[in-house]
């Protein structure tokens, strides 16, 4: 009888010996059947010039249970945004979303945070902690303010080191492409000002210079041309002037303004004698100039007549 109950005893510690060697292979596929992946998760972040930043993340998803997914939100956001499936969704106040079973769910989220980049001296300091688990492809890119540059001689500038280093003529891009990136990992990029002298360096005080300069010429040309033309633009009343006064006048600005004085006789038919006499009459009235070229003189017409 002794034998008996030791023999199954004996069967009985063989078989629960076996029974936990199983269930833990048994249940692995049950565990992994519970997980989900990140397919693809991008970050866009724009840092402004006052330091606050717009940020901007596209989530897919394909998860084979309806599970809760953690948005991760951070602390300080503003003017939340969340997309689910291109449909519009209200915050929600756990900070999750019921996600859909054995379909793709798409995320988008937006949003703004105030006084996001930390000030050191003469540098700033912009650090991201990714939380999410479990992402398959990442994309992470950041957009620093304009005129603003990354010293390439600190090797501490940019953690970890990027993919890329860009810019779109304006700003600088930083950008990470990573294969199922380890997490929690934290992101890090220190920058600096490349304005400098009380916010106008060199790179805006050329430019301005010569602006500057092109229009003070502009100016004293037009001022120029505007004194040098100044008593045509003068137009005296047609009833200071005789008959034969007003006929060279008109000569005069037909012929564009200047004419030489013996052409007047021969377009006019009057004698020498009577040209001289008129010219010498509206020379005193101001409306001609004379200037002695040769053996004659061009005539010029100062102010024009108002008829």
């Amino acid at each position: 009888m002794a034998k008996e109950l030791k023999k199954s005893f004996k069967c009985l510690l063989i078989a629960l010996i076996f029974l936990f060697l199983i269930l833990p292979l048994s249940s692995s596929p049950i565990l992994a059947d519970n997980q989900f992946e990140i397919t693809y998760l991008k970050i866009d972040v724009e840092i402004m010039e006052d330091h606050s930043l717009k940020e901007s993340i596209d989530i897919i998803l394909y998860p084979k249970d309806e599970i809760d997914f953690n948005l991760y939100l951070p602390n300080g956001y503003k003017n939340l945004k969340i997309i689910y499936n291109d449909e519009k969704l209200n915050p929600p106040v756990n900070q999750a979303i019921r996600l859909a079973s054995n379909e793709l769910n798409s995320i988008k989220i937006s949003y703004t945070i105030s006084d996001a980049v930390e000030v050191k001296k003469k540098d700033f300091v912009y650090m991201k902690e990714l939380v999410y688990p479990n992402v398959k492809n990442l994309i992470f890119r950041i957009k620093l303010p304009p005129a603003y540059g990354i010293n390439n001689e600190d090797i501490s500038a940019i953690i970890p080191e990027p993919t890329y280093l860009q810019s779109d003529g304006k700003r600088i891009i930083v950008l990470w492409e990573m294969k199922s990136p380890s997490t929690p990992m934290m992101f890090k990029i220190k920058y600096n000002s490349l304005v400098s002298n009380n916010g106008f360096g060199t790179t805006i005080l050329v430019p301005l210079a010569i602006v500057l300069i092109l229009l003070i010429f502009v100016g004293m040309l037009i001022f120029y041309r505007s004194s040098k033309n100044r008593d045509v633009e003068v137009k005296i009343p047609p009833s200071l002037l005789s008959e034969d006064e007003m006929t060279i006048c008109e000569i005069i600005k037909n012929e564009g303004g200047k004419i030489k004085q013996k052409r007047l006789s021969s377009i006019t038919g009057f004698s020498k004698a009577k040209i001289t006499k008129i010219l010498t009459n509206l020379e005193k009235k101001e409306l001609i100039g004379r200037e002695p070229i040769g053996r004659t003189f061009v005539i010029t017409l100062k102010k024009k007549i108002d008829h």
